[in-house]
């Protein structure tokens, strides 16, 4: 019995310290969603310049046309353009989800400089998938916001991999 007293308050410890990087992770996560954060490294390569707030706002718009309101946005360049993230929030789920069903829609019909490559199913939600402008380029909803991702092709499925565990 003495030494059933130790282990469970050690167990305890342990279990509280994994709930604690737990809360402190999942706060990170989301934060950084909320916040238009970047990551500082994508596939080994770090963030060498970045666009965000209004300046990032206007290229989506210009890109995208003002049917949708984007609220947040930045934009990071990886490795002097080897990958590039852009971030797109918006005041509602359902207002990503329009704008990436209006992106898959548009890409489809075929007057876009991109090709759709295959979806892939990842937990709750679909990641688009798309070769064009000499990169492999994935889309998809996070909560309310929309993430492209444009990278080589090289180190592309290491960049999404590590996108989707950033952004939920």
């Amino acid at each position: 019995m003495k030494h059933i007293f130790p282990l469970a308050l050690v167990t305890l410890g342990i279990l509280l310290s994994l709930a604690a990087f737990g809360q402190l992770y999942r706060d990170n996560r989301g934060a950084s969603l909320e916040t238009g954060g970047l990551p500082t490294r994508i596939a080994g390569l770090d963030l060498t310049s970045s666009v965000s707030g209004e300046a990032a706002i206007a290229d989506f718009t210009s890109m995208h046309g003002k049917e949708f309101p984007v609220t947040s946005g930045s934009i990071g360049y990886y490795g002097d353009g080897r990958v590039t993230l852009w971030l797109a929030g918006t005041g509602k789920q359902s207002i990503a989800a329009d704008m990436v069903s209006s992106m898959q829609a548009r890409i489809a019909e075929g007057n876009s400089p991109f090709t759709p490559v295959k979806e892939i199913q990842d937990d709750n939600r679909v990641v688009y998938v798309l070769d064009g402008m000499g990169q492999k380029h994935f889309y998809f909803q996070s909560e309310n916001s929309v993430i492209w991702l444009a990278s080589d092709r090289s180190i592309a499925d290491k960049a999404i991999q590590q996108i989707l565990e950033v952004y939920p």
